[in-house]
């Protein structure tokens, strides 16, 4: 039998009206301690149909990572077919630094290197939608260019992509590495509260 779990209201803004009760931050670095499971933390909808019919396919456990459907959609409905284990860049503005990012959070680092770029910033924006396996090439690739790096996430900071993203620095590619993360127990509120509560808002990703 082929174990498949989803967790609905992943991270603060996934269970933002159903409160504190509903949130969970330390999913994904529990499972990614674990051996031999998929892990895969789509943006939106139309993302989360395509992770689906992925891991469907996969001989062994998976687990998916998804909000409430009350998140912006973030890909159109003719985005490529979700390739598990690889990276994707999302936007490419120069090699200053690269921002790695998952789920429904995309949308804020969208609008930072927009801004970034306005600043005289040139920032690669790299989708990590399957956190295990992990890219590892593909990163390593990615901060071979750049040498400075940002991990955002709905999650706490520890165990998560930015654990992941410092296991290949320090074992790949050398490179200096900022995560932007949870770092205390969060509480209800609306998005854009709790973003800018704990200090992970779009201004403080630019910061």
């Amino acid at each position: 039998m082929v174990l498949q779990l989803v967790g609905l209201n992943g991270g603060m803004i996934g269970g933002e009206r159903e409160g504190v009760t509903h949130q969970f931050c330390e999913d994904i670095g529990i499972l990614r301690s674990i051996p031999d499971i998929t892990i895969v933390s789509p943006a939106d909808d139309t993302q989360t149909f395509l992770a689906t019919k992925a891991i469907a396919k996969v001989n062994g456990p998976c687990y998916m990572r998804i909000g409430s459907n009350r998140e912006n959609r973030i890909f159109n409905k003719n985005i490529p077919d979700f390739e598990l284990g690889k990276i994707r860049i999302l936007k490419e503005y120069g090699n200053d630094i690269a921002i790695f990012t998952y789920g429904f959070i995309i949308d804020r680092v969208i609008k930072a290197t927009e801004i970034l770029k306005d600043m005289g910033i040139g920032a690669i924006l790299v989708e990590v939608h399957t956190l295990r396996p992990l890219d590892v090439k593909g990163i390593g690739s990615v901060l071979g260019k750049c040498g400075r790096a940002i991990t955002y996430e709905d999650h706490y900071i520890n165990g998560a992509l930015g654990s992941a993203v410092s296991e290949i620095i320090a074992e790949n590619c050398p490179a200096k590495l900022k995560r932007i993360a949870l770092n205390e127990f969060p509480e209800s509120g609306t998005p854009d509260d709790l973003m800018k509560k704990y200090h992970m808002d779009t201004e403080d990703i630019i910061k």
